[in-house]
């Protein structure tokens, strides 16, 4: 039999363009450290993460990672191997060429006018909207207008990029199609990724199910309750299975890494195959869908990770007790909060888009927690009428029953109160990461692909994990690490060692 773990860890990263490289860097700091705590704890054979997950970028991060371990059956190498796709996609602008002279240039003006921006958010600005004119050859291409053909508005101009550029530098880094399993000790991948037609997320993993394959599935549970299963039981029924089924047996491709990283509007939807239910067939049909970037609904998906981990336990496993407590780092690209409301256009901009795509797993987390707190009295409920002499067959029938407004679920497995008590979660601690609002910030900065940039994201992200660890676990541990000097450089490359 499995053995079960005490507890498990899951790391989840945004999607944010550019600002992915953020997330490079703070798995650096993170995975050093964890390095080193396993190593005091005598567990060196332990994984880094059990779970990644990521939205847009960070799904690409997280597959990159995934793929990494797979290929090299280490986690030794990770943190450098994603630091090198990051310096392979960055570039140079033609601000980056003179940007010293910009820079000086600018900050002078800045003497005279109190409200002019600073240099350097002057050069991000302006290489940012060169990249959205000329492409950025490594990660998408150059606009191309479409006319508006249906109200010939001359000014209602549709500019749409292509996200090969963007595919083919993942399929540099990363390995397809990607499938894992708990007893090879590989990391689990999860990615979000947005169905246009049904507008709701929808997860792709690499784990099989229980059944061996690999498939998604989301939408309405099909439930039949005019067919009963050969149980016995007068209650008892058929579970259908959900609307919509997306089957990928050999792994997860960098198509649906695409697809969870393209952006509404600007890029193209990515079409997939897919099966639908059909009521009065009663069978699935296959159907072609279409998807865009899943930040637009789930950009950080705790709520889906901590689903995945249930599932896998309480219906792969059959555990009846609390899964294995889920720990999780995340990584937060989207600041949640600025000293300063901005009031220039540029700035109310950029807050927008923080808002929007910012962190909202605070309140997740308080949902799970409560939902957590109602399996446990429910539990120490059954427990008390057990001690009081209710018989455990009456207790299983009531546990067995079907879950009255179970046809208005929407991407949940389970049908019976037993299924909403058992396997209860086991919330450990989140350690949430997140980058600073800084006066050089702009509006387009997911389109900000200069390699200063780059390498000031790298670092920061880095410096901000190793703070985070000083602050929490203090200044030892983080010499005893090896990870003392905060300010050390994380930005070099070994582009050279890849084969074009």
């Amino acid at each position: 039999m499995e053995t079960v773990p005490l507890e498990e860890r899951a790391m989840i990263l945004q999607g944010g363009g550019s600002l992915g490289a953020y997330e490079a860097g703070a798995y650096k700091a993170a995975y050093q450290f964890i390095k080193y705590r396993d190593k005091q704890a005598g567990n060196l054979k332990r994984p880094i993460f059990d779970i990644i997950a990521g939205t847009s970028i960070g799904a690409i991060n997280s597959a990159i990672l995934t793929s990494y371990v797979i290929e090299n059956k280490t986690w030794e190498g990770s943190p450098e191997r994603l630091i090198d796709f990051w310096n392979y996609v960055s570039s140079e602008s033609i601000s980056d060429s003179f940007s010293n002279y910009m820079i000086w240039w600018w900050d002078n003006w800045r003497k005279f006018f109190i409200n002019v921006a600073t240099g350097e958010a002057a050069r991000r600005y302006y290489s940012s909207k060169e990249f959205t004119v000329r492409g950025a050859s490594k990660v998408f291409s150059n606009p191309h207008m479409v006319p508006d053909m249906r109200f010939f508005d001359l000014f209602n101009v549709w500019y749409r990029y292509d996200s090969q550029p963007l595919k083919k530098s993942l399929e540099k880094f990363a390995k397809f199609p990607i499938a894992t399993s708990r007893e090879n000790d590989q990391p689990r991948l999860l990615l979000v990724a947005a169905d246009v037609g049904e507008g709701m997320p929808v997860v792709f993993d690499s784990y099989a199910k229980e059944d061996g394959t690999r498939y998604t599935g989301y939408g309405k549970l099909i439930v039949d309750k005019n067919e009963v299963k050969n149980t016995g039981k007068s209650d008892d029924q058929k579970v259908i299975g959900f609307e919509h089924v997306m089957r990928y047996d050999t792994g997860i491709t960098s198509d649906h890494v695409i697809a969870s990283a393209s952006v509404p509007v600007n890029f193209d939807y990515v079409k997939l195959e897919a099966e639908r239910y059909d009521p009065q067939t009663k069978s699935y049909k296959k159907e072609d869908r279409f998807f865009w970037d899943g930040g637009i609904l789930v950009n950080t998906p705790l709520m889906q990770v901590v689903a995945a981990q249930r599932q896998y336990w309480y219906f792969g496993k059959g555990i009846k007790g609390s899964v294995p407590k889920l720990n999780v780092f995340q990584v937060n690209l989207h600041p949640s909060r600025v000293d300063e409301v901005p009031w220039d256009h540029d700035g109310v901009k950029n807050r927008n888009s923080d808002i929007v795509f910012g962190d909202r797993t605070k309140h997740d987390e308080t949902i799970l927690l409560i939902f957590q707190a109602y399996q446990d009295l429910v539990t120490k409920l059954i427990k008390t009428a057990r001690d009081h002499g209710v018989k455990q067959e009456n207790i299983d029938a009531i546990l067995d029953q079907p879950v009255p407004t179970q046809e208005r679920f929407v991407g949940i497995r389970g049908t019976k109160y037993r299924d909403a008590v058992e396997g209860s979660l086991n919330m450990g601690e989140i350690i949430r990461v997140e980058r600073k609002h800084d006066e050089n910030s702009i509006s387009n900065k997911i389109f900000d692909f200069t390699s200063n940039t780059i390498k000031h994201l790298l670092q920061t992200g880095y410096d901000d994990t190793v703070d985070y660890i000083k602050e929490r676990f203090g200044s030892e541990h983080l010499k005893a690490a090896g990870m003392q000097n905060s300010k050390s450089d994380v930005t070099s490359t070994r582009i050279e060692e890849l084969s074009e």
